[in-house]
């Protein structure tokens, strides 16, 4: 009777130590992934045209100003106009390569940049362009354009489906929506893009291609004009099209019109999706290390979470 009373609390002590042990990492796992979902603030949204558009403040401004959510644009700019009401101090002059020409614009260092009640950016350089055809062609105020300098310091998530720009903490991220993580591949001047799979024609082969995702841009998809040399994508069928020039710079350009047969990325697939190449010399990128741009025609699919961080991008399906 000893030894049986001894066995039987021992057992039960052994059963619990083991649970203990079970149970205790799951709620370690659960806490951790409380805390690295650290959302700094989520922000309203707006579209114009498909085009992203965030407000924000200047230094100790209280006024929003409406900026365009670009991830096209390495660096940050300001209209020069906005500048001068916001008296920016003027710190020298960059030189910034536009897709068509080179242009020389004013800066002004060491901004701080707010967006919501908690996220901001330090030590930010706006440089200084004449936005003023972005604001006729939309037809509202464009006050600046943000893009990398936004996502090379926080988890970026544009939902679409919430009208929301939620930004993250990157200290011990981890992403949990349903969506699988895509290697994003360094391109110049700041710009990052994916591997996308092209079929340019039914029964033709696919190609695997290295495209820059550009939220900057209106159309499905362009094609440098070295691509579509190396993979015959141009013929004497193709229409050429004046298409005005649609960034910092407003240069006025002939390109092409066309269509391919598939292409797919982020487990989703188009057919006869249409494309522009480009073929005016004004518009040449033979030094580009993409093989074209993925415009919001198609990005606007997709909920996107970008971790510049971790050179991952995260594109979720749509309800």
């Amino acid at each position: 009777m000893q030894s049986a009373t001894i066995l039987i609390p021992t057992v039960v002590h052994n059963y619990w130590k083991m649970i203990k042990y079970i149970i205790l990492p799951f709620f370690i796992i659960i806490s951790f992934k409380g805390i690295a979902q650290k959302m700094i603030d989520a922000v309203p949204l707006k579209f114009i045209d498909n085009y992203i558009f965030v407000e924000i403040t200047i230094n100790n401004e209280s006024i929003p100003l409406n900026f365009w959510f670009d991830t096209g644009a390495g660096i940050t700019v300001i209209d020069t106009e906005v500048a001068k009401q916001l008296s920016l101090k003027i710190s020298g002059e960059s030189k910034i390569n536009t897709s068509s020409k080179t242009l020389v614009s004013k800066e002004s260092t060491l901004n701080k940049v707010r967006i919501g009640e908690n996220l901001i950016l330090e030590d930010v350089t706006l440089i200084l362009m004449d936005l003023s055809h972005l604001t006729q062609y939309l037809k509202t105020n464009i006050d600046g354009v943000i893009g990398y300098d936004l996502l090379k310091r926080f988890i970026t998530e544009t939902n679409i489906d919430e009208k929301k720009i939620r930004f993250y903490s990157p200290i011990d991220y981890v992403f949990t929506r349903n969506a699988k993580a895509i290697n994003l591949t360094s391109l110049e001047s700041n710009l990052f893009g994916i591997e996308i799979e092209v079929v340019p024609k039914k029964k033709s082969e696919s190609i695997k291609l290295n495209f820059q995702i550009d939220t900057g841009a209106d159309n499905y998809l362009t094609f440098h004009n070295k691509t579509a040399k190396e993979y015959n994508l141009i013929s004497s069928k193709n229409k050429i099209r004046s298409i005005k020039g649609f960034g910092a710079d407003s240069t006025i350009v002939n390109n092409i019109r066309s269509k391919i047969y598939t292409v797919s990325f982020g487990d989703k697939k188009w057919k006869n999706t249409p494309v522009t190449i480009e073929v005016d010399p004004l518009n040449s990128r033979e030094n580009s290390l993409a093989d074209g741009l993925i415009g919001q025609e198609l990005l606007l699919d997709f909920n996107i979470t970008y971790n510049l961080i971790k050179r991952l991008v995260y594109l979720e399906k749509r309800k």
